[in-house]
């Protein structure tokens, strides 16, 4: 969740006019072709906050869930559970240990749809949806790792930078969010199920 928050913020910050995409680099076709085939995803993660003002680390685990045609689902398991449910135009967020449940209407707020766009386009690696937001490099060909740079000032204000690392099977493995303020939010994902087109 805390990867989702701080993506929250830059996307509410972004308010330059989007880069028009350049096109995906022929190297990243695979990439492409196995996230149009992809109907389904669930993962488990391990997600590392590291805060430049404190020693310790803050370490939550959960899973994620995704559907083709814009619902995902991020739960975070106690001791600090929450569930995020990204749905068409519908954000809701659940907080079972207060009880408390907050839903979101984002199609009349379309600065906030714009923010839960980008969090499902890094959570999917849309890199079409990424490309007008940061500058896309490869920085491992085998087994494939991106980095993404902001594009803008207002973005790099809050973000230095996104990395993107993936397995042989080109499933997401690893996310690194480097913070302009020296924090970081490390996120690794196991335990892959998908269910692809044919």
């Amino acid at each position: 969740m805390n990867l989702l928050l701080s993506l929250l913020v830059v996307s509410a910050l972004h308010s330059a006019p989007a880069v028009p995409p350049e096109p995906v680099p022929r190297e990243l076709t695979a990439l492409k072709a196995s996230l149009a085939r992809t109907q389904k995803l669930s993962a488990r993660f391990k997600q590392t906050r590291h805060w430049t003002a404190l020693q310790d680390a803050l370490v939550s685990e959960g899973s994620i869930q995704y559907q083709k045609g814009g619902k995902l689902v991020w739960h975070t398991e106690p001791p600090a559970e929450n569930e995020l449910i990204l749905e068409g135009k519908t954000v809701t967020i659940r907080y079972p240990g207060l009880g408390t449940t907050q839903t979101l209407d984002t199609s009349a707020d379309p600065g906030m749809a714009k923010v839960f766009e980008c969090i499902t386009a890094v959570l999917q690696a849309d890199l079409e949806r990424l490309q007008p937001l940061f500058e896309l490099s490869i920085e491992r060909k085998a087994p494939l790792g991106l980095a993404l740079k902001p594009r803008t000032k207002e973005l790099s204000q809050v973000i230095q930078g996104i990395r993107l690392s993936f397995d042989e099977k080109l499933r997401l493995t690893h996310i690194v969010l480097e913070e302009s303020s020296g924090d970081r939010t490390e996120i690794d994902f196991h335990g892959h199920v998908m269910e692809e087109s044919k």
